[in-house]
């Protein structure tokens, strides 16, 4: 897929960026005016900072290559992230601005990536700013958002225009687990109906990190729920957990994933009929 020229978008920058006035990006809707200082669940401001870009080769096929940037700032508080601190403190990294951005990416295309992928942390949180900078760019790759999908409605339909492909974090299958482990209610209801709204508009891509100790509180139920409601999505099984952060303090979430976990994982999605990326 080539380079395309950036989206035209109804909104002006007073419209999408009074976003941040009465926030509810996310399903937190705590109505904070970010504008004006006032900081919420996630912490963030009405500013973007990325912590990271770089090309990525380890993707699903379709992205590859990929040039990830990585935002600082997140609504989830996942006891095991990897990104450690830069995920949760919205104020690390460079202050994405359009000139940021605009080098950035065609450093990217230079260095052959086919699409942009945002990350975070958790991107969503910054969607208005971010959208505000890639309306500057002169050339804008088709564009991935990755994201723990605790947003809001209102949020996805702000992010179709612009969205190629919704890369999906389906992190639990039960609010017991979203809540000791993430610090967040209702996943389990947000998270599902957010799926079934990403899949009518966009290519969607769902990842499940395999938690160890994990199997009938979070793969079982997952996997029921797509094989009900999404049995033709391409689900990413993923096997690369690693105890870090808050985690290493969990007697669950200390240790690795075994080869006969994720072998277990895997039989129950194909047996199930889903469609495994790798």
């Amino acid at each position: 897929m080539g380079v395309r020229p950036v989206s035209l978008y109804s909104s002006t920058r007073h419209d999408m960026l009074s976003l941040y006035q009465s926030c509810a990006l996310c399903e937190h809707r705590c109505l904070v005016n970010r504008q004006a200082g006032e900081r919420g669940t996630c912490k963030a401001d009405a500013s973007v900072r990325v912590f990271r870009h770089r090309i990525e080769y380890g993707e699903e096929p379709e992205l590859l290559p990929c040039h990830l940037f990585y935002t600082s700032g997140c609504d989830l508080r996942c006891a095991f992230c990897i990104a450690e601190e830069n995920a949760f403190d919205p104020s690390r990294g460079t202050l994405l601005t359009p000139s940021f951005l605009n080098d950035a990416i065609q450093w990217g295309i230079g260095q052959g990536a086919r699409t942009l992928q945002w990350v975070g942390g958790e991107p969503t949180i910054h969607a208005p700013g971010i959208l505000e900078c890639m309306k500057s760019v002169d050339q804008l790759p088709p564009v991935v958002w990755k994201s723990d999908f605790y947003m809001t409605p209102e949020t996805i339909a702000l992010l179709e225009p612009w969205v190629s492909w919704f890369v999906a974090d389906f992190k639990f299958g039960n609010n017991a687990c979203a809540e000791q482990i993430a610090s967040v209610p209702n996943y389990f209801e947000i998270v599902t109906r957010n799926l079934l709204l990403a899949s009518q508009s966009s290519d969607l891509i769902i990842r499940h990190l395999l938690l160890p100790g994990h199997f009938e509180c979070c793969v079982e139920p997952i996997t029921s729920w797509l094989r009900e409601h999404l049995p033709e999505a391409r689900i990413n099984l993923l096997s690369g957990y690693l105890p870090k952060w808050r985690a290493q303090r969990d007697e669950t979430l200390n240790r690795m994933v075994t080869r006969s976990e994720f072998a277990r994982a895997k039989n129950h999605l194909l047996s199930a009929g889903l469609a495994l990326v790798h």
